[in-house]
């Protein structure tokens, strides 16, 4: 259950050692923390109080409308300024509507930072494990790019090698194959409020 809960969106936390404020592993650290809250906040907090908790940690965290544009593909080339905007405003809003969904309940998980790590283009991974009460760790491995002086997170891999932006890229390829980018935009604001009726 653990791993297929993860496919979507795979972070929660335990706080780590101290890091610098603006390192790769404090931005990932701080995403930990506020995941931590909504699972510990479950139900009390409601999908709401979850989702306002989360959105702003989690736009801080990642780099979404850069995660929207290599999502879409090639198309986004093509798009207007408006359009971008309207894609990238939605795969936020659905982005966070899921952390907000999942992160729902807390039952004794941990996890631990393993370490940070340069990678390819200047990228720096930070290597972290989940600990599921009972069950086997998975391994989570988060990419960051430096952007403004500011690291963000740009995709995570699941079992150190499962790509969250490549399993996107492909579910979005379907929906622009058969309705465009309109489609695209309705199908993650329908996702989104289907996430928020569950609560």
């Amino acid at each position: 259950m653990i791993r297929i809960a993860f496919c979507f969106l795979w972070l929660f936390s335990t706080f780590a050692p101290v890091y610098a404020a603006d390192s790769p592993t404090a931005v990932v650290e701080k995403l930990h923390g506020a995941l931590l809250q909504s699972m510990k906040g479950g139900a009390k907090m409601g999908f709401a109080g979850r989702k306002a908790l989360l959105d702003p940690v989690v736009r801080e965290a990642y780099d979404l409308p850069a995660m929207a544009r290599v999502a879409t593909g090639s198309i986004w080339a093509k798009l207007s300024d408006d359009e971008k905007k309207a894609v990238a405003d939605a795969f936020t809003d659905w982005t966070v509507a899921t952390y907000a969904s999942q992160f729902k309940a807390f039952d004794g998980e941990t996890f631990t930072t393993k370490r940070e790590v340069d990678a390819a283009r200047g990228r720096k991974s930070v290597e972290t494990t989940l600990n599921p009460k009972g069950e086997e760790p998975v391994v989570l491995n988060y990419q960051l790019r430096e952007d403004g002086g500011a690291w963000k997170i740009i995709d995570v891999y699941l079992d150190g090698s499962v790509s969250q932006l490549a399993i996107r890229r492909n579910e979005f390829a379907g929906v622009l194959g058969k309705g465009g980018v309109p489609a695209l935009i309705e199908s993650m604001k329908a996702n989104a409020a289907s996430l928020a009726k569950q609560g």
